[in-house]
């Protein structure tokens, strides 16, 4: 099929433009982060994702021909349910996305699902839903967000947890960058952040607060059980803020040097999901 351009007819419609949420400021003082229903997803292994946990929520394809083989079962899918795909130059998938990175494929599709507590303690109570589980405080970053999940899913956290409109959205970005990871992590909005992580406390959960100025190192503390426990991250700027630290059953440090003040938090949560999980599998001998 020769590669051509998308008809205006298939472009997102300026109407969709609504369903973003009003602008709103955090707690913080922050601009709030505005979501929408639909995202283009684009990125190899988060479109075959995508298609392989929600394949309903898929509306359109677009893809490369050097894809086509690759994909195959993508197009076989959208052909059998009437989903529209076109085989596309690389430059049209460059204009879609407005991004290089689109590794030859994008799929128009329902925005990620966001969880609510109440929905997260009912798949905890149905068994569905195992791990610990990740608070990121000041957390607002859409890549920073992306790497979390990726990391997060290699090392089995049940969900990533935060405070509503206070967390980055689900973006097209955020998603690539997670590789496949938010299919498989669930990304949980809290309400009301202090009162919700008393709630998780009341249920059996012990709270983990790290930091870069105080608490144990933590390769030298006994963690809590893995499906009892919630680690909390906080921004680079300001760090775990007050009410969410006076919550800490446990606090914690990465020990270095101190040459450098804090770590990137997408990479001191892989060095706490790692630390996590080998004191966790060491709890179970």
């Amino acid at each position: 099929m020769k590669p051509s351009r998308p008809r205006k007819s298939d472009r997102r419609p300026a109407a969709t433009k609504t369903s973003r949420t009003p602008a709103v400021r955090s707690a913080r003082g922050e601009h709030r982060h505005q979501r929408k229903a639909e995202e283009k997803f684009h990125g190899l292994h988060a479109c075959e994702a995508l298609f392989k946990r929600r394949p309903q929520d898929i509306i359109r394809v677009y893809l490369t021909q050097p894809r086509r083989q690759r994909l195959g079962p993508l197009v076989d899918f959208c052909v059998r349910e009437r989903k529209g795909f076109q085989i596309v130059a690389d430059d049209n998938l460059q204009r879609l996305t407005g991004s290089l990175h689109h590794e030859g494929v994008v799929v128009l599709a329902k925005a990620v699902h966001r969880w609510d507590l109440a929905a997260l303690l009912r798949e905890r109570e149905a068994g569905r839903l195992g791990g610990p589980l990740l608070y990121l405080d000041g957390v607002q970053n859409p890549h920073n967000l992306g790497s979390i999940l990726r990391t997060a899913a290699h090392f089995d956290v049940g969900a990533i947890l935060g405070a509503q409109h206070d967390l980055p959205p689900l973006s097209a970005a955020a998603v690539r960058v997670a590789e496949g990871g938010a299919e498989h992590v669930a990304v949980c909005d809290l309400a009301e952040p202090a009162a919700d992580l008393r709630r998780l406390k009341k249920s059996g959960f012990q709270i983990v607060v790290t930091s870069s100025r105080g608490g144990e190192p933590i390769q030298s503390v006994k963690l809590p059980p893995k499906d009892r426990a919630v680690l909390v991250l906080g921004s680079e700027g300001q760090g775990v803020s007050r009410p969410i630290d006076a919550l800490a059953d446990l606090r914690v440090r990465i020990p270095g040097t101190g040459v450098v003040e804090s770590l990137n938090v997408s990479v001191a949560c892989g060095i706490v999901l790692a630390e996590a999980c080998r004191s966790m599998v060491a709890r179970q001998k």
